[in-house]
């Protein structure tokens, strides 16, 4: 997905919704939830168990929704975010 569309999605729906829970499971429980809901926009935030592997899950099993990344420290953590893509 283009940076213009994922603008548009975040525009348009006025609403990131962020996952911050203590487990891998819940978050992609609640992610679902989330989108399943009408909000196509989710951020799993760092603090999640392996947050990375999560978002490379909902990438792969949940086209159509945009998934982001949420409290980067330094740029060690940017990259895995990145690389989780």
């Amino acid at each position: 997905m283009k940076k213009h569309e994922v603008r548009g999605y975040i525009e348009g729906t006025g609403i990131i919704a962020a996952v911050p829970v203590y487990s891998a499971d819940d978050a992609l429980f609640a992610a679902a939830a989330v989108a399943s809901s009408g909000i196509p926009v989710v951020e799993i935030t760092l603090t999640v168990p392996q947050a990375t592997k999560v978002i490379a899950h909902l990438l792969k099993t949940m086209p159509g929704v945009v998934v982001g990344a949420g409290g980067a420290a330094n740029a060690a953590m940017a990259q895995e975010c990145i690389d989780a893509y």
